[in-house]
């Protein structure tokens, strides 16, 4: 297993930004027992991430990998495919941010209401969905998947892209430990008002970005494999 991947894995967990997912942490951590409730649904979500990961790259990814080999155009071609469709929606973030805040819809914030153990399965269910339509995902287990590891290097490059993805959310959890007790209510206050009025405009920036890194390193591999 290269190091190159490995990077390239942990650098698109990092670009999977969960808008939604950051704005629910102050939400249960504002709730009675805050911090275990957000602890138990960030453990749905990385459930979720490592079995759809694992399920992809060891069964999927096995077929990937084939695939692959006949058709060397296959992975650069994923790659610049989810490139276009990230600076597309980054540009389309961007210009609604303009119009407005946007936060979590409220169906979905109702469920963080609910009994601890359904808070994991709600946890594991959104992250499941949210994965299975998410670019940066497909891109990510498609490049482990048409590499042929075994499955304990697959399981170090789904950890790796698990552990960065929900790096944020967890950094929501540590700023809150971080805070003074008699003011972590208003600090999570206002990180909720700025992730209201900002959040979309920087995940814009971010898709942006990581879109043209993935068309600036794939473009060249995949005109090379198609001899053009």
């Amino acid at each position: 297993m290269e190091l190159s991947l490995l990077a390239e894995v942990a650098g698109l967990g990092l670009a999977a930004i969960d808008a939604i997912g950051i704005a629910f942490m102050p939400i249960l951590l504002a709730q009675a027992n805050g911090l275990r409730r957000a602890m138990v649904f960030l453990s749905g979500s990385f459930v979720a991430l490592m079995a759809v990961g694992l399920l992809f790259t060891t069964g999927v990814g096995s077929r990937i990998a084939d695939l692959n080999e006949r058709h060397p155009w296959l992975e650069p071609g994923v790659q610049v495919a989810g490139g276009v469709f990230l600076f597309g929606a980054g540009i389309f973030m961007l210009v609604r941010s303009r119009k407005g805040g946007s936060h979590a819809p409220d169906d979905l914030i109702e469920k963080l209401s609910l009994p601890m153990p359904l808070l994991f399965g709600f946890g594991v269910v959104l992250v499941t969905v949210q994965s299975l339509v998410d670019v940066v995902f497909a891109v990510a287990m498609v490049d482990i998947g048409a590499q042929g590891l075994n499955f304990i290097q697959n399981y170090i490059l789904v950890l790796t892209y698990t552990v960065c993805a929900l790096l944020l959310q967890s950094a929501v959890v540590v700023g809150y430990l971080l805070v003074p007790q008699g003011r972590r209510v208003h600090v999570m206050a206002g990180f909720t008002d700025w992730l209201t009025n900002r959040g979309e405009f920087w995940a814009g920036i971010a898709g942006l970005l990581v879109g043209v890194g993935l068309l600036i390193v794939s473009v060249p591999d995949l005109v090379r494999e198609l001899n053009l």
